[in-house]
């Protein structure tokens, strides 16, 4: 603001407050305050304290109300990358301060920061949290290795839980999605579903004929009861 601009200012605070005392020296002691800032910071900052019901301003209050404003703005905006061929640090800090005093000025609209996508229907928060550590760079694989791989069994997906026949989470994983993360591991093919079926059922067609194997309780006390000599 130029010194004629501060002059306008006053003139702008008489016709609004005309019950303000305002002499041919306000002018210069306003400059030592006004000065850093713009006409149209100034008087929407007069503005917005007269439209709350004051009857006076002082310099004070004006400049608290563009300093108010200046940060409210700069909240509201996300800082951009620099601009192209700006990759040093000090180019890259002069293009900061240019953006942040633009933006603080009102010279630009701030850039608000863009929203997180929506969570996966099964698991509304579980899409948020992975956005938020992909965002500050955090790695959002699993900590358990035998979680690598999804579940054969269950289908439990990659980096969630093992579930139970109501669909509760548990906490160790399936027998076989354990092999199937040994599997990924070692870069050996995944096991798929189908095979653990197959698997299960040798293994109650195995456990089935070593029942039938056995005698059965009952059969082998009439034996017992027939050859024993009475």
């Amino acid at each position: 603001m130029t010194e004629d601009e501060v002059v306008l200012i006053t003139r702008y605070v008489r016709a609004v407050c005309p019950q303000q005392k305002i002499d041919e020296y306000t002018s210069d002691t306003w400059e030592d305050f006004l000065l850093p800032y713009s006409v149209d910071e100034a008087r929407a900052a007069i503005r917005t304290h007269i439209t709350r019901g004051n009857a006076f301003i002082s310099i004070g209050e004006i400049v608290a109300e563009i300093r108010k404003a200046r940060e409210d703005r700069l909240s509201r905006h996300t800082e951009a990358l620099p601009p192209a061929g700006a990759h040093d640090d000090a180019s890259y800090k002069a293009a900061l301060l240019h953006e942040r005093r633009a933006i603080a000025d009102g010279r630009v609209t701030p850039t608000t920061v863009p929203a997180l996508p929506p969570g996966h229907t099964t698991a509304p928060y579980e899409g948020r949290g992975r956005a938020l550590l992909r965002a500050v760079g955090r790695d959002t694989t699993s900590r358990r290795p035998e979680l690598a791989a999804s579940c054969p069994h269950c289908r439990a997906v990659t980096g969630q839980p093992c579930t139970d026949s109501h669909g509760r989470p548990r906490r160790d994983a399936h027998p076989s999605r354990v092999d199937a993360s040994h599997a990924l591991a070692a870069g050996q093919p995944p096991v798929n579903r189908h095979e653990v079926e197959m698997d299960m059922e040798r293994r109650r067609a195995a456990s089935a004929a070593a029942l039938a194997q056995q005698p059965n309780d009952d059969t082998a006390m009439t034996n017992d009861s027939e050859t024993t000599p009475s």
